[in-house]
C-alpha cells in the first residue's frame, strides 16, 4: 500500500491528508497531554519489567521488522517478561 500511495501525486496526497487530519486529528493540547502520559507510563513497574525484553527483541529483529509486526513482538515480549 505504501508503494502505491508513493506513486500518487504529492500535492493530491498532501491535500487528502490535510482533510483527514482536519476531521480526525485531536487538538494539539490533547496530543501533548497524551504524549506526556505515555512518557510517564514508561517509569511504571510494569513497563520497567517489559522494556528490557522488548529492547532486546528490537535489537534482534531490526526496526523495519519490528514496525511491520509490532503487535506480534509486543505480545512476545510481554509473555517472556512474566
Amino acid at each position: 500500500m505504501a508503494t502505491r500511495l508513493a506513486s500518487f501525486d504529492k500535492a493530491a496526497l498532501a491535500a487528502a491528508k490535510a482533510q483527514v487530519n482536519r476531521a480526525t486529528l485531536p487538538p494539539g493540547a490533547d496530543l501533548r497531554a497524551a504524549y506526556t502520559q505515555f512518557l510517564s507510563s514508561l517509569t511504571w513497574p510494569g513497563a520497567q519489567a517489559f522494556l528490557p525484553r522488548f529492547e532486546k527483541l528490537a535489537a534482534e529483529t531490526g526496526p523495519e521488522e519490528l514496525e511491520l509486526r509490532l503487535g506480534h513482538y509486543i505480545g512476545t515480549a510481554r509473555r517472556e517478561s512474566r
